[in-house]
């Protein structure tokens, strides 16, 4: 026994003087993540003692610990109404998951194709004018979005016009929001999206096409046999990302493009909106921390689960 406990302290120290060793030698890469890490504690671990205030009738005078805790009463009002509450689940739902389906799929074939073109000016001037609209504020895009929209002179009526058909009231009629929120937001992000995969894409090693070439392969079966299953493994880890902030929703996107019209509130109120609302126009901040909380959970639920059978389909392409 003493042998072994005198090989497993000398295998201890072995193993600190190697990595001291590895730090001493490698100093500047151990230093690099720094800045990054202290951002992180600073700006998403600290303050998630907010969290607190979901539980507690929040005053400013009383402020984050003096104020008077009522416990599950914040989670109540939310669900109180239950159809307000199933409402905003489920048009958060349906928005971000058409956007993140239908967005990786147009991303994946934007990239594929920007692969596939030989000459380099017409590339890097393609993705620089994909790349444009991940730019522009919601706030200029809902502009935009009145232009095209507007019940009156707007250019999608004046097309239907003259296609013989009757002009859509767009402000008052909620059906259509569903598809219109989410074809911005993936106009919005297909550009950079695109090009992260295009990035990944770039990293291929070419002996595998130069084989396919004297094979004889098409430039169909390249990107099918070869092109997909290497990008397989990215587009896992993405999506699996995504489906975390599933129950996110973005506030400026919706005030951008509806100006949260109450007549629309059948098909564009989210969680997000509900929150704001709660919060500016009652001010019950935590009530709307208790919603933040609840779509934070929720959102941690759908990543692992995802991640559980991302892991049982192919263990690699897990998160963790």
């Amino acid at each position: 026994m003493q042998v072994k406990t005198r090989e497993t302290q000398k295998a201890l120290t072995q193993k600190k003087t190697g990595l001291w060793k590895e730090i001493q030698k490698n100093w500047f890469f151990y230093l690099l993540p720094i800045p990054g890490i202290v951002v992180l504690i600073l700006f998403s671990y600290i303050p998630m003692a907010g969290i607190y205030i979901a539980f507690e009738k929040y005053t400013y005078q009383g402020g984050l610990f003096g104020s008077e805790f009522v416990g599950l009463d914040n989670f109540r009002f939310f669900f109180a109404n239950i159809n307000n509450a199933l409402r905003a689940t489920r048009n958060t739902l349906v928005i971000n998951a058409g956007s993140i389906l239908l967005g990786t799929t147009l991303n994946v074939t934007v990239a594929i194709m920007l692969g596939e073109v030989l000459h380099e000016r017409y590339r890097k001037a393609t993705q620089t004018i994909i790349l444009f609209p991940h730019f522009l504020s919601w706030i200029v895009i809902g502009a935009l979005s009145e232009t095209l929209l507007a019940n009156k002179g707007g250019i999608l009526n004046q097309v239907l016009q003259m296609l013989g058909k009757e002009p859509v009231l767009w402000n008052t009629s909620p059906g259509y929001w569903w598809a219109i929120i989410i074809i911005a937001s993936i106009w919005k992000g297909f550009g950079y999206g695109s090009i992260v995969y295009y990035a990944t894409l770039t990293g291929f090693d070419t002996s595998l096409y130069e084989a396919a070439d004297i094979d004889g392969a098409s430039r169909l079966k390249k990107i099918r046999y070869i092109t997909l299953p290497l990008l397989k493994p990215t587009i896992v880890v993405l999506f699996l990302l995504d489906v975390g902030k599933i129950l996110n929703g973005s506030l400026d996107q919706i005030m951008g493009l509806t100006k949260l019209n109450p007549l629309l509130f059948e098909t564009t109120d989210t969680i997000t909106t509900f929150v704001y609302r709660t919060t500016t126009q009652n001010g019950q901040f935590g009530t709307a921390s208790a919603i933040s909380l609840y779509q934070s959970l929720f959102g941690c639920l759908l990543v692992l689960s995802a991640n559980l059978i991302a892991r049982k389909v192919d263990p690699e392409y897990s998160l963790f």
